[in-house]
C-alpha cells in the first residue's frame, strides 16, 4: 500500500501589507512637510532694513594656507604669492591679533615652500601657526 505525502509546492507568502503601509505613510508626511515649506515662504514679509550689514557669525578661528606639491599657496579657494600672502597675513593680524594659522602642505610638495610659509608668518607677526596633517592608525605594539 502507497501512502501519500502531501508535500506544499508552494513556498509561504511574504505578507507586504506592513511595508505597503509604512511606504504610503512616508509619501503623505512628506508630501505635508513640502506643502507647509513652501506656504512658509510665500508668506509676503517685508524685512527691517538695517543702516551697517555684519555677518551673524563669528570670523573663523583660523586662517588656513593650502600648499599644494607644485608650491602654489590657496586660502579660501584664491591663489597667491609670496608677496600677496603676506600682505594678506599683515591684514590679518591687524585685524584679529588672536587668530590662528593652520599651514597644510602636501606631503609631495619640498619642504621649503612650507619654510617659506612658515617665514612669512613670522615676519607678518602671526601669534601662532599650526601645522596640519593627518593621524594614521596607530600600530599595536606587543608590551612585554
Amino acid at each position: 500500500m502507497r501512502i501519500k505525502i502531501e508535500q506544499a509546492d508552494e513556498e509561504a507568502a511574504v505578507n507586504l501589507m506592513p511595508l505597503i503601509d509604512m511606504v504610503f505613510l512616508l509619501l503623505i508626511f512628506f508630501l505635508v512637510a513640502t506643502t507647509i515649506a513652501q506656504e512658509e515662504r510665500e508668506i509676503a514679509v517685508q524685512l527691517p532694513g538695517t543702516s551697517s550689514v555684519e555677518p551673524l557669525s563669528a570670523t573663523p578661528r583660523q586662517l588656513i594656507i593650502n600648499i599644494r606639491s607644485d608650491g602654489a599657496l590657496r586660502v579660501a579657494g584664491r591663489t597667491y604669492d609670496s608677496a600677496g600672502l603676506e600682505s594678506l597675513l599683515r591684514r590679518v593680524v591687524t585685524d584679529a591679533p588672536q587668530r590662528e594659522v593652520l599651514i597644510r602642505a602636501d606631503e609631495r610638495s619640498i619642504h621649503k615652500y612650507f619654510a617659506g610659509v612658515a617665514g612669512l608668518c613670522r615676519k607678518a607677526g602671526v601669534g601662532e601657526v599650526k601645522i596640519g596633517y593627518i593621524l594614521e592608525k596607530p600600530v599595536a605594539q606587543s608590551v612585554r
